[in-house]
């Protein structure tokens, strides 16, 4: 089986863009290990009859966030694989955008691309979503068939969210990192969304926490809007971080007791897992996907009631048994995710729903698998575009070789996609 993965879809949000990096590292990592199948990443601009139908079996988009219906270089393939994240756009509407201008900008496109859904969902082989809280939205929405969606978690990276060696000296860490007084904090993670994140009404729960004397303080994590920003500022006790590197984002979960995340609309919450994984429990909403996902792992709340966000605050800070008997719960519910898991659901699904499969040759496919992989590599990274152009025109992949195997390999934006391909990279190095 040859698949195609598109790796290019959503690369504007970075919870997307993790979906097909870590799927794609696991799925490279079964194709390495079973012989069987190849997966190759590809951009979605650059698929047709030709492409799709005479040299992949099938093609999966597996993070299409929000209502879009899939491309129309995409419709063709025979074997249409979508992964659906989240559709609050459609299921909340105005609730979920910023300004009433911008509700106005894309509710007819919204409009346009669920009637898409309805009348074109025969060209999609199967839909696969994160949550049974999703596929019923799906169902409800987008009128796809329920016999055509799988419910496939999505995972999470265990050797890097993990708990602290000690909370206590994490704690100080992040404290003395921000120079804050060594105390207590939650953490806050969201990015240009805050209304679908709900930070405004957060912030006025957090603010009567805090008059109602919890110790802690709130790390916001994340690019906000400079309302946020105002906001936060009016707010004692709130330190607002802006976009932090990996490293810095996973020790300031580390060391938060809580992260608050009372959402009115989360498809899955990658958040939600990445804490659990590191031993943290979360304040979440108690509407949509977080239930589902945090069963026992943390206290909900409803996400619209300033005061019941505000009570749970303070009931968890206030405490310390419940706090200990949660972190313990969030460790143990983490364990039912990873993308190892994802990718091998993922891989039966395309196994079991692909027909018409082309011959193969496992030996041709993973060098095709392999060049085809580096140039929507070059493509997609922010750096490669302009300086391998001239590279790819002449098909001289050398330099390119090269450039993977000495910087790529270590490189956050593309090393997922790299990783399985370390072997048949170091065989063609020069």
């Amino acid at each position: 089986m040859k698949i195609n993965l598109v790796v290019d879809y959503g690369l504007h949000a970075s919870s997307l863009t993790l979906i097909t990096q870590k799927i794609f590292l696991e799925l490279g990592k079964l194709m390495n290990k079973q012989k069987s199948f190849t997966v190759a990443a590809t951009m979605h601009s650059g698929a047709g009859i030709g492409d799709v139908n005479q040299h992949y079996d099938c093609i999966s988009i597996p993070n299409m966030g929000g209502y879009n219906f899939p491309p129309n270089a995409t419709t063709s393939s025979k074997n249409l694989f979508i992964g659906i994240v989240g559709i609050d756009e459609v299921v909340l509407g105005r609730k979920v955008f910023r300004s009433n201008k911008d509700w106005k900008r894309y509710k007819p496109i919204i409009e346009t691309e669920v009637k898409k859904w309805k009348k074109h969902v025969e060209k999609i082989n199967r839909v696969h979503t994160s949550t049974i809280s999703d596929k019923q939205q799906i169902i409800d929405y987008l009128k796809v068939p329920e016999e055509k969606i799988d419910v496939i978690p999505y995972g999470v990276d265990h050797d890097i969210f993990k708990p602290a060696e000690d909370k206590i000296k994490a704690t100080k860490k992040v404290c003395s990192k921000f120079y804050l007084k060594k105390t207590p904090y939650f953490v806050h993670i969201s990015e240009s969304n805050w209304a679908r994140k709900n930070t405004i009404r957060l912030f006025e729960a957090f603010k009567k926490a805090r008059s109602a004397g919890i110790p802690h303080n709130l790390i916001v994590i994340g690019r906000n809007h400079q309302l946020i920003h105002k906001k936060a500022q009016e707010i004692s006790g709130i330190i607002m971080c802006g976009y932090v590197k990996e490293k810095d984002m996973i020790e300031i979960i580390q060391g938060a007791d809580a992260l608050l995340l009372p959402s009115i609309h989360e498809g899955f919450g990658l958040p939600l897992v990445e804490a659990m994984s590191c031993g943290v429990p979360s304040i979440t909403s108690d509407i949509f996907s977080p239930p589902e996902i945090m069963k026992d792992a943390g206290l909900f709340a409803d996400p619209y009631s300033v005061s019941d966000i505000s009570e749970k605050i303070i009931k968890f800070a206030k405490n310390k048994k419940l706090q200990e008997e949660l972190s313990k719960h969030a460790l143990e519910r983490s364990q039912y995710f990873s993308w190892a898991k994802t990718a091998e659901k993922l891989l039966k699904l395309f196994q079991k729903n692909t027909e018409n499969e082309l011959d193969n040759d496992f030996d041709a496919d993973y060098d095709s698998a392999a060049y085809r992989t580096l140039v929507t590599i070059c493509q997609i990274h922010p750096h490669l575009k302009n300086q391998t152009r001239q590279d790819l025109l002449e098909m001289n992949y050398t330099k390119i070789i090269n450039w993977a195997v000495t910087v790529g390999l270590e490189d956050g934006y593309v090393k997922d996609y790299l990783i399985p391909l370390t072997k048949w990279l170091e065989e063609h190095y020069k």
